[in-house]
């Protein structure tokens, strides 16, 4: 007795490499998607999500991972200038003082959740960024 391989084990085998060729390049535009985020904030992110969001699902999720926290990180920028701006008309020192904490905090606090959706997404994970640090602005 002879085994002969099914019809259909051609084909199979035939699209698994460009289903893993796929795979790896919504993998790779994730990966860029924060990597942009953390490099030149939501620019890059949003272009990710613009262009290539209705590849796969992977893909879009993690493209709007990525400008809801870059955008977010640059409301709370504009958030932290208006703060120093109104304690300047007090005292710059005053501003200072309070505003670049706050500032350093939440840039620390947004790279840290870049840096593990980057992680994620180059495993080929999801990873759910909390919802007090993240605004879902596009989904």
């Amino acid at each position: 007795m002879t085994s002969e391989p099914a019809p259909d084990a051609g084909v199979a085998e035939a699209d698994v490499p460009q289903e893993d060729a796929a795979r790896d390049r919504d993998i790779s535009s994730a990966t860029l998607g924060y990597l942009g985020a953390i490099v030149l904030g939501p620019v890059i992110p949003v272009g990710v999500y613009v262009f290539r969001a209705k590849r796969s699902a992977f893909l879009r999720y993690h493209a709007a991972a990525a400008v809801n926290l870059s955008l977010t990180a640059a409301l709370y920028a504009v958030c932290c200038l208006i703060l120093g701006g109104l304690l300047t008309l007090d005292s710059i020192t005053i501003a200072v003082g309070v505003a670049l904490p706050v500032a350093v905090a939440i840039w620390a606090s947004m790279l840290r959740y870049l840096i593990r959706g980057l992680c994620a997404a180059s495993r080929g994970e999801e990873y759910e960024v909390p919802d007090w640090i993240c605004a879902h602005i596009v989904s």
